[in-house]
């Protein structure tokens, strides 16, 4: 189990960072092309991968890692649109938390049982989701409507590409990760295709984008910002693939939802962004819900 807690871990404290910098890339190159920019580079790092560790080409691993990559693409789409139109510390725990929260509801429809204690953290856990979300009317803190619903969208999907990556063979190594990221990268290449070609999906695709009032860095720093965001996306999702080949879906989910205290810090330092008493107060049971579900 001590395996399994340590390669989570990493796996969240990779997420959190990655997120934060693929938003930075996000709010100025647009989320899709800056989620493709991100995508490029964790296919390079997975590929690495593949080659240092190996990984099995069966049909389960191929096709879980084919309906991950389905899931992961239209959530992270979601998940970035969400974290560009801010504020990031409030859309990112409520993201983990939704994220979370489904792998362990299918892990015990599927037969994994959970005690007393795990419960309890799940409602401190929501009760906390629903804080993160409560806003005052004309407080500069609030969080817009736009970025709760594409939070909850996105916390969802992300959670079934981590129940379909625990569906993989144990011995896929990182074959289904793989998979995951090159079918989200050619549905990226989809959309920006026909949104070259069709004003009507140009629209479709600006609904994601949200202008913003603070300075963007430039161009060039947010490419990076995106490629730096890749790299750590493909490790974080190596080490969740391990985490699932060696423990429980549900410790695995939960573990991993810890990420926005990267996400938070980073967003806290760069943007100065602030909490009300009551969305502070929602952060701190998200996150502690998460660690005590991971304790019971």
């Amino acid at each position: 189990m001590i395996i399994t807690v340590l390669l989570s871990i990493a796996a969240a404290l990779s997420y959190g960072v990655s997120d934060f910098l693929g938003a930075v890339g996000a709010r100025r190159l647009r989320v899709v092309p800056g989620t493709t920019i991100t995508y490029l580079f964790a296919l390079a790092t997975l590929a690495l991968g593949l080659l240092l560790v190996g990984g099995e080409w069966s049909t389960g691993a191929v096709a879980w890692g084919v309906v991950a990559g389905v899931a992961a693409i239209a959530g992270f789409l979601a998940f970035y649109a969400a974290l560009a139109a801010g504020p990031m510390s409030l859309a990112s725990p409520l993201i983990a938390v939704t994220g979370s929260l489904v792998p362990v509801i299918i892990a015990v429809v599927i037969g994994e049982r959970l005690p007393l204690l795990a419960w309890v953290a799940i409602v401190i856990a929501l009760t906390g989701g629903l804080a993160i979300s409560i806003t005052r009317r004309g407080s500069a803190s609030g969080i817009p409507r736009k970025t709760v619903v594409l939070s909850l969208l996105a916390g969802t999907l992300l959670g079934l590409s981590i129940v379909a990556l625990d569906f993989t063979p144990a011995e896929a190594g990182v074959t289904p990760a793989f998979m995951e990221i090159v079918v989200g990268l050619v549905l990226l290449g989809v959309l920006l295709g026909a949104s070259r070609l069709s004003a009507t999906v140009r629209g479709w695709l600006s609904i994601l984008d949200e202008e913003q009032e603070e300075p963007q860095p430039t161009t060039s720093r947010a490419r990076v910002a995106s490629a730096a965001g890749g790299v750590l996306l493909g490790v974080a999702n190596a080490l969740i693939l391990a985490g699932l080949q060696s423990g429980s879906l549900a410790v695995v989910s939960v573990l991993v939802g810890l990420y926005p205290i990267a996400t938070i810090v980073l967003a806290r330092v760069v943007y100065r962004e602030r909490l009300s008493a009551v969305q502070a107060g929602g952060v701190v049971l998200a996150i502690a819900g998460s660690v005590l579900l991971a304790l019971s």
